[in-house]
C-alpha cells in the first residue's frame, strides 16, 4: 500500500488533505482514483488508511497513535557532501534517529550557514519516513558549531559518545531510566585534537565502531544502530 505523508491527520471518518506536492504524486503521477487505498503518517506517531472518495478527497478509515520510544538517539554529525547527506537523512528514518543536528566542526568540508536547514534535506526525511514507515520522522534541527554541542548535550541532560579511532567500547552500560543517548559523528578528517580535548572534559565517551575508517554517513548510522540497540554497553 502506498505511503503519503500529511502532517495533519484527522479523526476517523473525517477528510484529510495532502500536502500540495504529496497530492499532486497521488493524483497526477500515481493516477489515484475513487476507491484506491493509501497509508498516511504525520511524522509525529500517527500511522493511518485513507481511502479515495468523490475524485480527490481522503477520508480518514482507521488511525493509530504510536507511543515514542523510552529512549531516543540523538545524532549531531558533520553534513558530508550533498548526495551522502541526502542517504544519511533517508537512512535515519529507517534505523529510528530521533533528531538530527549538523555540526561545522574544524575540518568540516561541507559548512552550510548556521540555523539553516535546507528544503531537499526536509524533502528527504519525507522520503525516507514514508519509504520505511516509520511513524515518527527524525527532528531536523538545523546547524550549529562545535560549541553548541557541548551546550546542546549539557542541557539535554543525557550520555554522549563520540566517534574516535582511538575510542574503544563504551564501558558501563547505560541506565534504562536514562531517556536518551548523543551520538557525535565528525567530518572524515576526524574530530581536531582540541575538539576531542574539550569533549572528553565535557564527560563525552570516545566509541570506536570498527577496524577501519568510515565515511561520516557510515559511521552515523552504525554507531546509532550499536547504541540504540546495545543499551550502551559496546
Amino acid at each position: 500500500m502506498r505511503c503519503f505523508y500529511c502532517g495533519n491527520i484527522g479523526a476517523e471518518n473525517t477528510f484529510a488533505e495532502l500536502p500540495e506536492r504529496e497530492e499532486r504524486h497521488l493524483f497526477n503521477t500515481l493516477r489515484g482514483r475513487t476507491g484506491d487505498t493509501v497509508q498516511l503518517i504525520d511524522g509525529h506517531g500517527v500511522l493511518a488508511s485513507a481511502r479515495v472518495v468523490d475524485g480527490k478527497k481522503l477520508l480518514v478509515l482507521e488511525k493509530e497513535q504510536y507511543q515514542e520510544p523510552p529512549r531516543k538517539l540523538h545524532l549531531f554529525v558533520s553534513p558530508p557532501r550533498q548526495n551522502r547527506m541526502d542517504q544519511l537523512l533517508t537512512q535515519c528514518c529507517e534505523i529510528g534517529v530521533w533528531s538530527i543536528t549538523l555540526v561545522v566542526a574544524e575540518h568540516s568540508v561541507v559548512r552550510p550557514e548556521e540555523g539553516e536547514v535546507s528544503d531537499k534535506w526536509k524533502v528527504h526525511l519525507v522520503e525516507g519516513s514514508k519509504q520505511s514507515k516509520n511513524p515518527f520522522m527524525p527532528e531536523l534541527r538545523g546547524v550549529i558549531n562545535f560549541n553548541g554541542i557541548l551546550d546542546d548535550v549539557k542541557e539535554m541532560g543525557i550520555p554522549a559518545f563520540y566517534g574516535s579511532t582511538g575510542g574503544s567500547g563504551t564501558g558501563n552500560p547505560v541506565p534504562e531510566s536514562v531517556p536518551g543517548i548523543a551520538w557525535v559523528v565528525g567530518p572524515e578528517g576526524g574530530f581536531s585534537a582540541s575538539e576531542e580535548e574539550r569533549m572528553g572534559s565535557s564527560g563525552f565517551i570516545p566509541l570506536k565502531i570498527g577496524k577501519w575508517i568510515m565515511r561520516v554517513e557510515t559511521a552515523a548510522v552504525a554507531g546509532a544502530v550499536l547504541l540504540m540497540n546495545c543499551g550502551g554497553k559496546c
